[in-house]
C-alpha cells in the first residue's frame, strides 16, 4: 500500500484511541504540564522591537534576551527534557515488544534519557535551521525525521546518529507524505493556538492583569504545545511500523 499522509493520520490516530488511556496518563504531566509552568511562572522572552529595527534597537534586544536567558533558560530546558523523557515513555509504550506498563515505559525511558535527549537536539538543530528558512522545509525535515525516536524506542542497542541515517534513509521517497502529516497538524496547531498567543500578550500588558485568565490561556497554549509534539511521535510511530513492516 503506498504511503500517503491521510493513511498516516489514520494510523496516528488508530494508535492513540488504542492506548489513549496510558499514553494521557504519561503525556499530561510530562508533556503538558511542565510546558504550562513556565509558561505561566517564567518571563516571556522579550518581544522583538518594532520595524524599523536599526543596529542600536537589536543590541539592546539582544541584551535583554541576555538578561532574561540567565534566570529564565534553565527552566525552559528543564521542561525541553521532561516533555523529551514523556515523549520517549510513549514511544517506548508502543512500540516495546514486551508491551510494557506505564511505569516499565517511565524505567526504561529514564535508563537511557541521554540519548533521547541527544537525539532531540540533533533533530531540533536541522528542523529549527529549516523553520528559519521557511516553514514548509523545517516540517519536511521533521518529518523524515519522526521515525528516530521510535527507532531508539524499539532497539535498546540503537545509537544516536545510525538511528537519524536510518530514519532519513528508511523515510526517502515518503518525505511528501510525512510532510503533508506534519504540516495538518502544524497548521491546525497554529490556528488554535495563534489567537491565544495574542491573549497571552495582551493579558501581560501593564494594566490588563487578570491571573486567572492568563492561567487558563496558558493553559491552553501548553495544551496545544503538547498535542503538537505528541501527535508528531505518533505519526512518527506511524511512520516506522508501516516502513518496518515494507522492508520485512
Amino acid at each position: 500500500m503506498t504511503l500517503t499522509f491521510s493513511r498516516l493520520l489514520a494510523d496516528a490516530w488508530s494508535l492513540f484511541r488504542r492506548q489513549a488511556d496510558l499514553i494521557l496518563r504519561i503525556a499530561l504531566p510530562l508533556v503538558v504540564f511542565p510546558a504550562f509552568a513556565v509558561q505561566l511562572l517564567c518571563d516571556p522572552l522579550p518581544p522583538l522591537p518594532p520595524p524599523p529595527r536599526d543596529q542600536p534597537m537589536l543590541e539592546a534586544w539582544i541584551a535583554q534576551v541576555g538578561v532574561w536567558g540567565q534566570t529564565n533558560a534553565i527552566w525552559y530546558l528543564l521542561a525541553d527534557a521532561v516533555s523529551v523523557f514523556g515523549l520517549a515513555a510513549i514511544a517506548i509504550l508502543l512500540l516495546d515488544p514486551d508491551r510494557p506498563v506505564v511505569a516499565g515505559a517511565l524505567r526504561t525511558a529514564g535508563t537511557r534519557l541521554v540519548a533521547f535527549i541527544l537525539a532531540s537536539l540533533l533533530i531540533a538543530v536541522p528542523v529549527g535551521m529549516s523553520m528559519w528558512l521557511f516553514v514548509l522545509p523545517g516540517l519536511w525535515v521533521q518529518g523524515r525525521l519522526s521515525a528516530v525516536i521510535p527507532l531508539l524506542a524499539r532497539a535498546p542497542g540503537q545509537r544516536v546518529v545510525p538511528a537519524i541515517r536510518t530514519s532519513w534513509r528508511a523515510t526517502r521517497g515518503a518525505g511528501f507524505a510525512l510532510a503533508g502529516a506534519v504540516v495538518s497538524v502544524f497548521l491546525l496547531q497554529w490556528l488554535a493556538i495563534v489567537p491565544l498567543l495574542s491573549a497571552d500578550e495582551w493579558l501581560r500588558a501593564p494594566g490588563n492583569d487578570n491571573p486567572l485568565v492568563l492561567s487558563v490561556v496558558d493553559g491552553g497554549i501548553a495544551l496545544l504545545g503538547g498535542a503538537y509534539h505528541l501527535s508528531v511521535l505518533m505519526i512518527g510511530v506511524a511512520a516506522y511500523i508501516r516502513l518496518a513492516r515494507k522492508g520485512s
